[in-house]
């Protein structure tokens, strides 16, 4: 038996939420303090700051006190009008999520869809971009109810060739793969705080173009929300920045603490750095996986670097649920599960912040093996693999 990492406590190998980053759990020690006022404002507008140097613009961010969902909401019901076209990359469960919130806006969405575990190719989406008629791209980044890596710079370009905005969910790769919002000339783009970089939920960074701004002055309509309506933010930006509230409500001061200081951890880490320790940590496991005589679902050049899916043989589906009961009672670590149609069919293992490290997923490999092996599957060792490679592509430099 592999013994808990932690003793007692379960640790959390799920494509989120994840493990604490060290600085996160030091700020939530701290007492307590006011989400307004002049020193507030100085701590508010340089985690904004940090914020802005992992999207990679020199444009305009600001934090919401929401869960992600609510900020992409946000974003699609203020830059679309009822009867709009949009394209939604729809690849996945959140792809689709997606789709739902612009149809609920009333937006007339094409979906583009491919089969689980593959891309929507670029030129799909070319074929379906009538020039000046979409209005929006949208699209995730990390699907990670796939463990696909969404080819975001494609799809950027080629709505911007037909005057489109795009619009980007990278709520579970911030902080953890490459982004470059000014580069891939991005619109609206929602980070997160409890996935890659290893804080809590409450505060959402989210990137928005001058475009869009435009875009959304000239709306015809105005949006029938007040939370999800970008102009009910831009009002308190600019009239209440000046005593640190520029926002329509409470937000959780530890919430924004810990959004500064797990960002901060992952500049002082070296962004480039950073998202080099995932693609090697993910490729590196998904070999051992594949060694151990298991299935990885997406093709390796379009694999996730934070999200791992791992088929399940045939004869385990009716056991799917017990896989992930063993690896929590008897190891100690949480997986994922499939969601929707692929309930049953995968598992997900997340590796993100501070878990894209072999101390993490080392003993992953090992319960792993064992809860295999207890339901009677014939498992070789992948633990060997996973360092032999490691050691392999690190020695590359």
């Amino acid at each position: 038996m592999v013994e808990p990492i932690h003793g007692e406590r379960t640790i959390l190998m799920i494509p989120g939420p994840t493990e604490l980053h060290p600085a996160v759990r030091d700020v939530l020690s701290k007492p307590i303090v006011a989400h307004y006022g002049p020193e507030w404002k100085i701590q508010y507008e340089e985690t904004v700051r940090l914020s802005a140097e992992i999207f990679r613009t020199k444009g305009e961010v600001f934090i919401m006190p929401t869960p992600g969902t609510v900020a992409l909401e946000t974003g699609i019901t203020s830059l679309l009008e009822p009867g709009d076209d949009a394209v939604v990359i729809d690849n996945g469960f959140f792809g689709g999520r997606l789709a739902e919130i612009a149809e609920n806006c009333g937006v007339t969405v094409k979906r583009l869809t491919s089969e689980l575990g593959s891309l929507v190719p670029p030129e799909k989406l070319r074929g379906v971009m009538d020039n000046g008629k979409v209005k929006a791209v949208i699209a995730v980044q990390n699907e990670t109810s796939t463990g696909v890596f969404n080819p975001i710079p494609a799809y950027a370009r080629i709505a911007k060739e037909y005057g489109a905005l795009m619009i980007v969910d990278a709520i579970s790769s911030y902080g953890g793969a490459e982004m470059d919002f000014d580069g891939w000339r991005l619109d609206f783009c929602v980070g997160y705080a409890n996935k890659c970089l290893g804080s809590i939920p409450g505060a959402v960074p989210v990137a928005i173009s001058s475009e869009a701004w435009d875009v959304f002055r000239r709306r015809k309509t105005k949006p029938r929300s007040y939370f999800t309506n970008l102009a009910v933010w831009r009002y308190y930006m600019d009239e209440w920045k000046d005593i640190g509230h520029p926002y329509p409500t409470t937000v959780n001061p530890y919430a924004v603490l810990g959004l500064k200081a797990a960002a901060q951890a992952a500049i002082d880490e070296g962004l480039e750095k950073r998202y080099r320790r995932h693609l090697l940590l993910a490729a590196a496991f998904r070999k051992a996986i594949r060694a151990m005589g298991l299935e990885t679902l997406p093709p390796e050049e379009i694999a996730s670097p934070l999200v791992t899916a791992i088929s399940l043989p045939n004869q385990l589906w009716k056991d799917a649920g017990r896989i992930n009961k063993i690896m929590v009672e008897k190891y100690g670590i949480m997986i994922g599960g499939g969601i929707a149609s692929l309930r049953g069919k995968i598992i997900r293992v997340g590796h993100m912040c501070i878990t894209a490290s072999s101390r993490y997923i080392l003993p992953t490999l090992a319960a792993l093996e064992g809860t295999f092996r207890e339901l009677g599957l014939d498992i070789s060792d992948g633990k060997e693999v996973f360092l032999k490679e490691l050691s392999r592509v690190e020695g590359k430099g």
